[in-house]
């Protein structure tokens, strides 16, 4: 089958510690076929991709490993509201395969540092994600909504467990979260960074039960170690009924057929 990582971070991310080299050298014996590098466009952070930089490196790569690999052009963008038209501004006139939206920063709170968390109940907290991703998912044209259940990474440093939660409590605003997707010809990401939680499952069978079909996997992987072939993501994906996932070419999303062996 069809292996593609479509969450991957080169030298062109700040926090990116791998070359795009040693990305596809790490692919290639990964068995996988295809892959998107999805560098960060933050500006709630202050980084931009240099794209014409980013453009070249890529096409080098691209005949480097034309053999062995398909390799596309993505972004990760960090939702920002204060951004909409600056995002649209770098997006405009340049030609993407694939944009992945995502939530790293809350009204200039960086999720990754903690501060997001102080002073409330986690649940509380987990909400107010939820609510601030259905805020934010028009802001600008993607094509899949980053690693949704982001928030599970900082479940260590906060002394919870998943099993801590009952998640149905948030069906509701993931139901309007996940209809708005789909209304807007949008996507989901199943990041395989760390391990699916219950909640993970959750969101793919609402997903499924809504009509939705555009899922991509990715390692999110900022280093070549952390990459890997996402059998567990295939796995779900099949458990929840999807038949297919989806790599992208220009902007058009086109499909997979998940088989057995995966």
């Amino acid at each position: 089958m069809k292996i593609a990582d479509y969450h991957l971070h080169s030298q062109f991310s700040r926090d990116g510690m791998q070359t795009m080299d040693d990305a596809c050298n790490k692919a290639i014996q990964l068995g996988i076929s295809e892959l998107c590098f999805t560098d960060h466009l933050e500006f709630a952070d202050n980084y931009w991709v240099d794209y014409p930089e980013y453009r070249r490196s890529i096409e080098v790569a691209q005949m480097k490993f034309q053999k062995e690999l398909t390799i596309k052009v993505g972004l990760e963008i960090g939702f920002d509201k204060k951004a909409q038209q600056q995002i649209k501004e770098y997006l405009e006139g340049k030609d993407f395969d694939f944009l992945i939206g995502s939530l790293h920063w809350i009204d200039e709170v960086d999720l990754f540092n903690g501060e997001f968390f102080r002073g409330k109940r986690v649940q509380d907290a987990i909400r107010e994600y939820f609510q601030a991703l259905q805020e934010r998912i028009s802001l600008f044209d993607f094509s899949v909504l980053g690693h949704i259940t982001l928030f599970k990474r900082f479940f260590e440093r906060l002394k919870v467990s998943p099993s801590d939660f009952d998640w149905s409590n948030y069906d509701g605003l993931l139901q309007a979260i996940l209809q708005d997707l789909i209304d807007q010809g949008k996507g989901i990401e199943l990041n395989t960074r760390v391990p699916l939680i219950d909640l993970d499952f959750r969101i793919l069978r609402l997903y499924k039960k809504l009509g939705g079909e555009i899922v991509t996997l990715g390692s999110d992987a900022h280093h070549f170690r952390s990459m890997h072939t996402m059998k567990e993501g295939f796995q779900a994906l099949q458990d929840a009924g999807f038949r297919y996932y989806c790599v992208f070419e220009h902007r058009k999303p086109q499909f997979i057929v998940i088989d057995d062996e995966s």
